[in-house]
């Protein structure tokens, strides 16, 4: 009998053998785990000298510990999850000259000349049908954008005019020009022309004039606006930018400017100044005098809902102490809904350049306003084709701003509600805040006038106000938002909690993955390798005589 050297006998067993075998592995193999882990209590659930009910006692404490254990990590992933951002003082001030002196809005309660139209008398006769055929279509369509800038509203008996595409060129034709507004003006103790510092800006109360805005081009998107008025007159071109400041070794002299101390020599005033002959008091409810709104630079004023006044023959000091945020660049990993802030590069605005969440507020209202009303009020931003609402749909924009409130209200208490015109304007990650401080006191200019001559005629049948803008102190301290509850923080409390409830540690996760798949890997190496039982001489073909050996198989687990 010839057998050949390669010839193994390999017998299969049966499957319920190797069924048993596993099973009688697995049980070695969770035994050993049991004895030699460093898990705390996991070695009393074994062992032939302990009775079944020590068994169960340690496997319940084992899994009540191991739930507690699991609720409270639980509860410290939820912390670090939706709270892993601080709000704190920064450790050390900042002085202002780091910052960009805030843009002075400043807008006349006169928004016409008398001359060029009688506002309170136009609207009287526009009442009556008799009356008002004495107007002419001018003064009806002149009267009609200024009911957009008055501050009640006197729309009711205009119900057909549904668009008013006119209505800015008109408010720009009747605004009181810059010359019958301000008398002089000075920065820094320097007294300049007030027509190269304040610009014609459009806003929601109508024409105004700001000081230290940046210029259009470098605040709005011009490519997205329509062409038919520029919103901002300012051209200066801008070095600085919100997140990154002005850059190392930037003169003083720059744009948007910037003060090197405290008080009033170093901030703005303005001698300002209102025609007795022009004054009309149906239109601004009563009060005759200026609204003014500080602001950044960067953002687009609206000084309809936030705003402070300047009576006439008032002198008003504003004292400011800026409130600036900043974040910290160990948290700018973090998802934007986490730190509860939008980097500029994070957020697209598609009128504005610059994200402020004034602007996406803005932005987000414009937008809203079109699809509710079919158009948007004057000083809104808006794409090319679009119209502007008429008197008529004053109320349909007023109460588009009311129901995009009330939504952003409803979604914030439950963010499961679907909300498809959601602003998301988060603040922005680095934003600065003019807080302000404001004195007023009675204004005898005319007691000057014998002593001043400077001024000449110029003053005659006016009423004067001053106003002067100033840093309060010459530093500040900013809020700065960093990581309060970071991935080393979360680590750290998960392993003091394991440690302290059940005695795991790194090693003994090391111990698990080890039992769990190298261990049992191993042994299924060792089963599925063949055995030699035994040898035997066999004769091959070519007559000489050689042992082989006969392997036993084992078959996988």
């Amino acid at each position: 009998m010839y057998i050949s050297r390669a010839t193994k006998f390999r017998p299969k067993p049966p499957a319920s053998s190797t069924t048993r075998k596993c099973l009688e592995e697995s049980k070695k193999l969770a035994a050993e785990f049991c004895d030699n882990t460093s898990i705390h209590g996991v070695k009393y659930f074994v062992g032939s000298n302990r009775a079944l009910i020590e068994k169960v006692w340690w496997i319940a404490v084992f899994l009540l510990s191991l739930y507690g254990c699991g609720r409270l990590i639980q509860t410290v992933y939820i912390k670090w999850d939706r709270e892993p951002v601080i709000v704190t003082f920064a450790q050390k001030p900042t002085p202002v000259f780091q910052i960009p002196f805030p843009a002075v809005t400043i807008c006349p309660e006169t928004k016409v000349k008398a001359s060029n139209l009688n506002f309170t008398k136009t609207y009287y006769y526009s009442r009556y049908p008799l009356l008002r055929k004495q107007l002419t279509d001018d003064q009806i369509n002149k009267l009609l954008a200024m009911l957009q800038v008055c501050e009640f509203a006197f729309s009711d008996q205009f119900e057909n005019q549904t668009y008013d595409d006119d209505c800015v060129y008109l408010l720009k034709e009747m605004a009181i020009p810059q010359d019958e507004i301000f008398v002089i003006c000075s920065w820094r103790t320097s007294y300049e022309n007030c027509t190269t510092k304040f610009r014609l800006t459009l806003t929601d109360v109508g024409f105004c004039y700001t000081f230290n805005s940046i210029a259009g081009d470098d605040l709005m998107r011009q490519d997205q606006l329509h062409d038919d008025f520029e919103y901002i007159a300012e051209t200066s071109s801008s070095n600085w930018t919100l997140h990154e400041g002005y850059a190392a070794g930037t003169d003083i002299d720059t744009y948007p400017r910037r003060v090197l101390g405290a008080g009033i020599k170093a901030g703005v005033s303005a001698l300002i100044k209102a025609n007795e002959s022009d004054l009309d008091y149906l239109c601004g409810n009563s009060f005759q005098g200026f609204k003014v709104l500080l602001h950044m630079p960067n953002e687009y004023p609206q000084l309809l809902n936030q705003h402070f006044r300047v009576p006439l023959n008032q002198e008003v000091a504003v004292s400011v102490t800026p409130r600036m945020i900043i974040t910290s660049e160990n948290i700018q990993s973090y998802k934007p809904h986490r730190r509860q802030c939008f980097f500029n590069d994070e957020r697209y605005l598609k009128f504005f350049k610059d994200y402020t969440q004034s602007n996406c507020e803005l932005e987000c209202l414009a937008n809203f306003t079109l699809r509710r009303c079919g158009c948007v009020k004057f000083s809104m931003p808006r794409s090319p084709n679009v119209r502007i609402c008429g008197v008529s749909m004053e109320k349909c924009y007023d109460l588009a701003t009311v129901e995009l409130l009330e939504m952003e209200v409803k979604y914030r208490e439950n963010p499961r509600l679907k909300n498809l015109d959601d602003c998301n304007c988060l603040p922005s990650c680095t934003s600065v805040q003019y807080n302000t401080e404001i004195s007023q006191a009675s204004f005898e200019w005319k007691r000057l006038l014998p002593v001043v001559k400077t001024f000449g005629d110029s003053l005659k049948g006016v009423q004067v106000s001053y106003l002067i803008v100033f840093f309060k102190d010459a530093q500040f301290i900013p809020v700065k938002r960093s990581e309060l509850f970071g991935l080393t923080d979360f680590l750290a409390n998960c392993g003091g909690l394991l440690g302290l409830f059940m005695g795991v540690s790194i090693l003994s996760l090391v111990e698990i993955f080890y039992y769990c798949f190298i261990k049992p890997m191993v042994m299924w190496c060792k089963a599925s390798k063949p055995e030699p039982i035994k040898q035997v001489q066999v004769k091959t073909v070519s007559g000489v005589s050689e042992p082989i050996s006969i392997w036993r198989y084992e078959g996988k687990m």
